[in-house]
């Protein structure tokens, strides 16, 4: 009979209070604990995480980009519609309905811009998610590539449920090992 390996009943352990529908066959704890033995596998977890954080924190930094140029494109629009307004009133037969309707262009210019600026963003928003999937479908084809049990290209929620146990079982392994 062969030596158990280190990281099995540790396996065993977090297996037994997995969520429901992610529990592990006990083939798939020995092939997982298998796999984890040399310590390639907390190697490609760390880079897949690092990647994923550079990642999201450039979507961020754009995301956050975007809305301080929208900002900034709103205050000029202010800025240059109380000189307009301004140069109306100094205007010597300024009219109540020349400024109401100087006020309602205003009004519909700063809808048009915000319509524009929401339309932007969640077009940008869209791109994000499909870099996340594009991103978490990457990460699954190095994970199967590294035979992990439980690994494979799926859209599937309760295997991607599954999956993010599995790999919650490796960190909760590579932090005790660490």
């Amino acid at each position: 009979m062969a030596p158990e390996s280190r990281y099995l009943t540790t396996i065993k352990q977090l297996n037994s209070s997995a969520p429901p529908g992610c529990s592990l066959s006990f083939a798939e704890i020995e092939k997982l604990s298998d796999c984890l033995q040399d310590g390639t596998v907390f190697g490609i977890l760390s880079e897949l995480k690092e990647i994923q954080d550079i990642m999201l924190n450039n979507l961020h930094k754009e995301r956050t980009n975007m809305v301080a140029s929208y900002s900034r494109r709103r205050e000029q629009m202010d800025s240059e519609q109380r000189e307009e307004y301004e140069a109306m009133r100094s205007k010597f037969n300024f009219h109540p309905v020349d400024e109401e309707r100087l006020i309602r262009g205003f009004n519909d210019r700063k809808k048009a811009l915000d319509l524009e600026e929401s339309d932007s963003l969640h077009k940008y928003d869209l791109k994000v998610l499909q870099d996340l999937d594009k991103q978490v479908d990457d990460q699954q084809t190095y994970l199967s590539a590294a035979q992990i049990p439980g690994m494979k290209r799926t859209t599937d929620s309760a295997e991607l449920k599954r999956q993010m146990f599995i790999i919650s079982i490796i960190d909760t392994l590579q932090n005790k090992s660490s």
